[in-house]
C-alpha cells in the first residue's frame, strides 16, 4: 500500500472548518475535498464515506475547540460569575478568524431527531458542558454569586439554553451589541446584582 502523503490532522481540520461554515448538507464532496486539499479516494481510503468523515469532524470540534473554551470556563483564577459573563461574550462576540456560531449547536439544528448516532455524540458534549457549568455555579453559590435556593443544575442549563440561543443569533446580521441584555438579564437570573457584573469590555 502507498504510503499517504498528507497530513491527516490538517485535513480533518479542514474538514471540521468547511462543516462548521457551511453544515453537513451544504458541504458538497467537492468541497471537502478542496479544502482538504487531498483526493476523493484518499478521502474515502482514510476518513471513509462522506458521514464517517462528519462524525470524526465533530470529535475533532469538541477536542479543540469545546474543550479548550471549558478549560478557561473552569478556571479558578476567575470569578464564577465572571467566568460565565466571559463565556456568554465570546459566544455573543465571536472569536477571530474563527467560523460564525457553533458546529454542535448548527449540526442540532439540522438532522433529523431520528438520528441517535449523532444525537448521542451531541448528547455527550452538552452533558461535558453542563458538568463544567454546574462546578463554576456550585462554586459561585459557595462565594454567594449565585442564587442559592435554584439547584446548580438548574442553573447550567439556563447558561446553555442562553449559549445556544446566541450562537444561532449570531448567524443574523445586524445584531451587534444588541446580544448583550440576554447576557445581563442571564446574570441577574442566576442571582448576579447589577453591581457586581464585570463586563468583558471595561
Amino acid at each position: 500500500m502507498r504510503p499517504k502523503t498528507f497530513d491527516q490532522s490538517q485535513a480533518l481540520e479542514a474538514a471540521m472548518f468547511q462543516f462548521w461554515e457551511a453544515g453537513y448538507e451544504g458541504s458538497s464532496m467537492q468541497n471537502l475535498v478542496d479544502r482538504m486539499g487531498i483526493s476523493r479516494q484518499s478521502l474515502y481510503d482514510t476518513f471513509g464515506n462522506k458521514r464517517e468523515l462528519f462524525e470524526s469532524a465533530l470529535k475533532r470540534y469538541r477536542e479543540d475547540v469545546v474543550e479548550s473554551r471549558l478549560a478557561i470556563i473552569t478556571d479558578p483564577a476567575l470569578r464564577p460569575s465572571e467566568a460565565i459573563r466571559n463565556h456568554l461574550e465570546v459566544i455573543a462576540s465571536g472569536v477571530c478568524d474563527m467560523p460564525v456560531g457553533c458546529l454542535m449547536v448548527r449540526t442540532a439544528t439540522e438532522i433529523s431527531t431520528d438520528d441517535s448516532e449523532i444525537g448521542a455524540l451531541l448528547e455527550e458534549c452538552v452533558h461535558e458542558v453542563k458538568r463544567a457549568l454546574v462546578g463554576v455555579i456550585e462554586r459561585g453559590q459557595s462565594l454567594g454569586e449565585f442564587d442559592r435556593s435554584r439547584s446548580a443544575d438548574e442553573l447550567a442549563c439556563s447558561v446553555i439554553a442562553t449559549g445556544m440561543g446566541l450562537h444561532v443569533l449570531r448567524r443574523l446580521p445586524n445584531t451587534g451589541k444588541s446580544l448583550r441584555p440576554s447576557i445581563d438579564g442571564l446574570l441577574a437570573g442566576l442571582g448576579v446584582k447589577p453591581s457586581d457584573q464585570v463586563r468583558a469590555d471595561h
